[in-house]
C-alpha cells in the first residue's frame, strides 16, 4: 500500500496507463466506444500530470502532456464527427417531412450531413490507426512507463496522500473559480469569446473532477493520516460529482458549438450548389436554443456549487 502522496499518485497513474493500453485493440478494430474510452484515459493522464505537478521534481511532465494532447486530439477527430452526426440526425428527424425530404425543395440535407460527417469520422479513424501503427505511439507508452518507474519526486510528495491530494483539489477548485470569473459576456462576435470561455470552464471542471476522484481513491482502510478524513472524503465526492455535471452540461454546449460550425459549412456549400439551405438554418437555430439551455443549466448549478 502506498504510504506517501507521490507513491499513491504514481500508482493511480499506472492504472490510467493500463486503461490506455487496454482500449487500443478496440480502437484498432474501429469500435467507437473504445475510441471514446481511450481518449478519456489519455485526457485523465494528462490532467493528473498537470494537477500533480507539485509532486514532481523534474521537467518530464510537460513533454508527456504534449504527447498525450497529440493522442487525445487524434482520438477526438475520430470521435467528434460521430457525436455531431448523431446529434444532428436526431434534430433532423424531428423536422416535418417536407423539410427533411431528400428530394423535396429544401434539398438533400440528410444526405449531405451523412456524407460530410461520415467522411470526417473515417478520416479521423484512419489517422488514429496510422498513429497507433507508427513509432510515436509506442514511444509515448515507453516514456510514460519510464516516467512512472523513475519519476523524481519533490519533497511535497513525501506527505500523506489524504492531506496532499486535498491541496491538489483545492488548487484545481481555485482554477475553476478563476475560469468562471473570467467568462466574458455575450458580445457582438456571435458569442465566440463566451463560447471559448465556457470551454475553458469545462476543462477546468474536468481537471477538478479528476483530482477529486484521485483524492477519493485513497482506501478508507489506510492507516490514520494517509487517507482523507470522513469530512474531506465527503467533500471530495461532492466536488467530483458536481464537477462531472458541469463537464457534462458544458460538453453538450461545446457539441452544439461544433455542430453549428458544421451546419454553417454545409449551408454555404448547399448555397454554392444551388440547393435550398433552409433546413441547415433551422437546425442551426435549434442548436442555438440547446446551447443556451445548457449554459443556463450550468449557471444554475454553479450557484449551488460545493465550496464556492
Amino acid at each position: 500500500m502506498a504510504t506517501t502522496a507521490g507513491e499513491a499518485l504514481l500508482a493511480y497513474l499506472e492504472q490510467q496507463l493500463a486503461e490506455l493500453r487496454q482500449h487500443a485493440p478496440g480502437v484498432q478494430s474501429k469500435q467507437p466506444e473504445a475510441v471514446h474510452q481511450m481518449r478519456v484515459a489519455a485526457r485523465r493522464l494528462r490532467s493528473l500530470l498537470a494537477s500533480g505537478r507539485p509532486l514532481f521534481d523534474d521537467d518530464a511532465v510537460e513533454p508527456l502532456r504534449a504527447e498525450l494532447r497529440w493522442l487525445s486530439g487524434l482520438l477526438g477527430a475520430a470521435r467528434d464527427p460521430g457525436v455531431v452526426h448523431e446529434r444532428l440526425a436526431t434534430l433532423l428527424a424531428q423536422e416535418p417531412e417536407a423539410l427533411r425530404s431528400l428530394s423535396g425543395p429544401p434539398g438533400p440535407a440528410a444526405t449531405r450531413m451523412d456524407e460530410e460527417l461520415d467522411a470526417l469520422e473515417a478520416a479521423g479513424l484512419e489517422a488514429v490507426l496510422e498513429a497507433l501503427g507508427n513509432e510515436r505511439y509506442p514511444r509515448l507508452l515507453a516514456a510514460l512507463h519510464q516516467f512512472l518507474a523513475d519519476a523524481t519526486l519533490s519533497p511535497k510528495a513525501t506527505g500523506a496522500p489524504g492531506k496532499r491530494f486535498g491541496k491538489l483539489v483545492a488548487n484545481d477548485l481555485r482554477r475553476l473559480k478563476r475560469a468562471v470569473k473570467a467568462l466574458p459576456p455575450t458580445a457582438d462576435d456571435g458569442g465566440a469569446a463566451r463560447n471559448a470561455g465556457l470551454h475553458e470552464v469545462r476543462k477546468a471542471a474536468k481537471r477538478l473532477r479528476y483530482s477529486a476522484e484521485l483524492a477519493v481513491s485513497v482506501p478508507k482502510e489506510s492507516p490514520d493520516g494517509l487517507a482523507p478524513g470522513r469530512k474531506k472524503r465527503r467533500r471530495a465526492k461532492r466536488l467530483a460529482k458536481a464537477a462531472r455535471r458541469i463537464q457534462q452540461l458544458l460538453g453538450l454546449h461545446q457539441d452544439s458549438v461544433v455542430a453549428r460550425e458544421r451546419l454553417a459549412e454545409l449551408g454555404a456549400r448547399a448555397l454554392r450548389s444551388g440547393e435550398n439551405g433552409f433546413s441547415y438554418g433551422r437546425l442551426h437555430a435549434k442548436e442555438e436554443h440547446l446551447a443556451a439551455a445548457s449554459e443556463r443549466a450550468f449557471l444554475k448549478l454553479w450557484r449551488k456549487f460545493p465550496a464556492r
